[in-house]
């Protein structure tokens, strides 16, 4: 999951067109940094969420590729400089899952994770305990 960060702050400093111009850039610099495998998507207002096949490893990797790459393309949106950075949580479907629900929960926790950890970071949710206990959250990248 993908979640730009203060994109509220970015709409009242550029207007709602900025916004738009942000999110635009963001899917443009996250879709040119994902696999052909990969699929993005727009979840709702500032949050994305992609499904990429293999395992947790390749998602962490390709998740700060696109961190990274963003942080750069969103230096400078529309002739603004908007600083705009992107926060994101990675999950891995666990064994027999059949449902996804649980899979976004953890991502969403991750999420929620990279965000209070100070923004502009992946972070990706681990089950090495059974999964009725809390997943073991990893920060990687800035």
């Amino acid at each position: 999951m993908f979640d730009l960060d203060h994109f509220k702050s970015i709409n009242d400093r550029f207007g709602h067109g900025g916004g738009d111009d942000a999110l635009r850039v963001f899917a443009a610099t996250a879709a040119g940094n994902m696999r052909a495998t990969d699929i993005l998507g727009r979840f709702g207002g500032e949050e994305f969420t992609a499904i990429l096949p293999g395992g947790a490893d390749s998602a962490v990797a390709v998740a700060e590729r696109v961190r990274a790459a963003f942080e750069i393309a969103g230096e400078t949106i529309a002739g603004h400089r908007m600083n705009a950075t992107v926060s994101i949580g990675a999950a891995q479907l666990l064994g027999s899952e059949l449902a996804i629900d649980p899979l976004m929960h953890r991502a969403d926790q991750a999420l929620y994770a990279a965000k209070s950890g100070g923004r502009n970071r992946v972070v990706a949710a681990s089950w090495l305990q059974e999964p009725s206990e809390p997943p073991l959250l990893q920060a990687v990248g800035k």
